[in-house]
């Protein structure tokens, strides 16, 4: 099957992709002084949540702020759980626990899963929302990019080097973004010729899809045990994903939200969320275990939007 074939290649090349981006992030970082984790949240998860700024922009400005909320949420819980439970699994690595400055990135990320909360209870998006939520982020990247721990120095850089580097960067992101979509057009194709519900298709491929380049470049931080850049990104993008992206997505529009339709979904935001504050804050590393306990939390998701309710006690 022609499909599959290009599912497969994608998949290849998002791979090399993914490793040469972490490539250029750490070279840039040992350039311009970042430590890992100011370079996860600044460079990588930036550059992996423009698949969700370009879908919740578009979205909001054709008047459906619902689905602006819906892919910012949607993309968190898959980043919480699943992402991070695969990047475990696959990379064969345990995500240690190192410093204070990830403890503190989870912080401000349950502070972030707030927001949703107060969307609810207003029912809609607009411009005033969306600059409280841009100064948010402004503030969350002013606090990360202070914190110790720089990357060890590769040795001198020319600035000519630096803007090669830059701009093989850019080049390398636009690339794995167009596999990645590439990998979620011919997977939704393979799968509806297997015959899967739409609902399934929406819950898990096409959310998994758009964090192809999270998972892609954690996948590759870890396997380097550079723990500190995939936890700056993985949470990195959940934080620029409820503050930069829903902002620039508030700032297009006035839009209102279901808060019927939004309400389950921000109990599984709200619950992974508490979920890797409690284990980052109090274990030495994430390993298999968690990993396991983390995508059951997904898949409890998957099954209660294909309507299929379990309860929790």
């Amino acid at each position: 099957m022609f499909s599959l074939l290009i599912f497969l290649i994608s998949l290849s090349f998002i791979a090399i992709l993914s490793d040469k981006i972490i490539i250029y992030t750490t070279k840039l970082s040992s350039y311009f002084g970042l430590s890992e984790i100011s370079a996860g949240f600044i460079i990588l998860s930036i550059a992996t949540s423009l698949p969700e700024l370009f879908v919740s922009a578009i979205a909001s400005v054709m008047n459906q702020g619902g689905i602006s909320v819906g892919n910012v949420l949607g993309s968190n819980i898959a980043n919480l759980t699943i992402i991070i439970g695969l990047a475990i699994l696959l990379s064969h690595k345990k995500f240690v626990i190192k410093s204070s400055s990830q403890k503190e990135l989870v912080q401000f990320l349950f502070l972030s899963s707030l927001i949703p909360l107060f969307i609810l209870q207003r029912g809609s998006i607009g411009p005033i929302l969306g600059l409280v939520l841009l100064i948010l982020f402004v503030y969350f990247g002013l606090n990360i990019s202070k914190k110790a721990g720089k990357i060890s120095s590769l040795g001198f850089i020319r600035k000519k080097d630096i803007n090669m580097i830059i701009i093989k960067f850019l080049i390398a992101i636009g690339l794995l973004l167009l596999f990645s979509k590439l990998v979620v057009d011919n997977g939704i194709e393979i799968a509806n010729f297997i015959g899967l519900p739409p609902s399934v298709i929406g819950a898990t491929l096409i959310a998994i899809g758009t964090s192809l380049p999270e998972l892609a470049t954690t996948i590759q931080a870890l396997k380097k045990h550079l723990f500190e850049m995939a936890l700056g990104n993985i949470l990195g993008s959940c934080i620029t994903n409820l503050t930069l992206v829903l902002g620039i997505a508030s700032l297009l529009s006035f839009s209102p939200v279901s808060t019927l339709a939004a309400g389950s979904i921000i109990f599984f935001v709200l619950f992974s969320s508490l979920s890797i504050w409690y284990f980052v804050s109090t274990k030495k590393y994430l390993g298999r275990k968690i990993a396991l306990f983390i995508i059951f939390i997904y898949i409890l998701f998957v099954l209660q939007q294909i309507g299929i309710s379990i309860l929790i006690f």
